[in-house]
């Protein structure tokens, strides 16, 4: 009995600058892409960062998809356990694909000054970018404030300091070398010095 061959993919008979484009509008999320499972009332604005089935057709659509799925999207490391466990875990499978990333963002939960009544609700996000593939992490400085809750005064005092260190710790992440240790000890590291920072 003769089997009959499976007709050719229309998709990669196409240019592979028209299958970039595709795959980059099929990848790229519309919702925040977090690095830890979202409570049910998150869902509507954040998904969690799992490779898209889209990476899991074939061979050649993964080598060509899976790249623009990390070079185009956004993704969140929450810096407070236990979702900084998640991080973690996130950044160990994806080891292989650390290199491709060009956006990386960082939730840092809110610490009121040790005199103030401020409530701690609230967390700053702060992002590093690859302006180039490959290039190494730059601060972006704009920032933004992740709650519903009213921004708290001299929140951008808090935001400048925490920059400014995040910039002296790119280095280390920006090596060709740069492991999921690497990454993890920024967030927490930048954490806790924000932590000493408000409280000393």
């Amino acid at each position: 009995m003769a089997f009959s061959r499976k007709p050719p993919s229309r998709l990669l008979n196409l240019p592979a600058e028209i299958r970039n484009l595709i795959f980059e509008y099929a990848v790229t999320s519309q919702k925040t892409v977090v690095t830890f499972r979202p409570d049910h009332f998150q869902r509507d604005s954040f998904t969690a960062a799992t490779q898209p089935p889209l990476t899991r057709v074939s061979r050649q659509v993964r080598s060509e998809s899976l790249p623009i799925y990390y070079e185009c999207n956004d993704f969140v490391l929450h810096t407070e356990s236990p979702k900084a466990d998640d991080a973690l875990i996130w950044l160990t499978c994806n080891w292989l694909h650390l290199r491709k990333l060009r956006r990386l963002s960082f939730w840092i939960r809110y610490v009121p000054s040790a005199n103030s009544r401020a409530s701690s609700q609230g967390a700053i996000c702060v992002t590093m970018v690859r302006p180039k593939k490959n290039s190494a992490w730059e601060v972006n400085k704009h920032w933004s404030w992740v709650t519903v809750v009213r921004k708290p005064a001299g929140l951008e005092d808090d935001v400048k300091l925490m920059l400014e260190k995040l910039d002296t710790m790119t280095r280390e992440v920006s090596r060709e070398d740069a492991n999921p240790d690497g990454y993890f000890r920024l967030m927490t590291d930048l954490r806790a010095f924000y932590i000493q920072e408000k409280l000393s």
